[in-house]
């Protein structure tokens, strides 16, 4: 018993004429196929939209290759394809398309770590936020302006209201805490 998805089958099946009238079908899709690539290049945003253009133009105009004529194949084509464009253009506009950054140039998180230099790490780094959070309060301000904000000992010293020396004086207090509270292993972390 033969299947219904047997190509074999569905070709003895079909009558001389239509079996003429698909290969006419698929000789004119051939022949097209380059110039309307091209075509649609000048009108769609990316290559890769181009060619999307394409297949759903020729997916539309199979809807009509058995009720048109092969001479009018050609203009019909042409239009669902300015259409396919215009639908892609639209439909790229509302969701802001050109807004969009592609990953495939960012730079991936390193994925070389294991979880427990993971872990180890995230536990490092809470440790310091807490050992950060427990300096005497203009100590912790001096610091983070300094690290965090990159502000220089003169801009420190203008902002708090305090000389460049007691800036340099809280800085080292700062890390002499830090240090002792932390470990001198994450000295290049300070």
């Amino acid at each position: 018993m033969r299947g219904i998805h047997d190509n074999a089958s569905i070709t003895s099946l079909a009558t001389p004429e239509a079996s003429t009238a698909t290969d006419a079908f698929n000789t004119f899709v051939r022949e097209q196929r380059h110039a309307l690539l091209q075509f649609l290049r000048t009108r769609t945003a990316t290559e890769q939209d181009a060619e999307d253009a394409l297949q759903e133009s020729l997916a539309r105009l199979l809807r009509y290759r058995n009720k048109e004529s092969p001479e009018a194949w050609k203009a019909l084509l042409y239009r669902i394809a300015t259409n396919v464009a215009h639908d892609q253009y639209r439909a790229g506009a509302c969701r802001h398309n050109s807004d969009h950054v592609p990953l495939d140039d960012l730079p991936i998180a390193d994925t070389d770590h294991t979880p427990e230099q993971l872990a180890a790490y995230n536990q490092q780094v809470t440790r310091i936020g807490e050992a950060i959070l427990a300096l005497p309060p203009k100590c912790q301000r001096v610091y983070l302006l300094k690290r965090a904000h990159g502000l220089s000992h003169a801009q420190i010293a203008a902002r708090c209201g305090i000389s460049v020396k007691m800036v340099e004086k809280h800085l080292a207090n700062a890390m002499a805490l830090l240090r002792r509270k932390v470990g001198d292993s994450f000295k290049d972390t300070f």
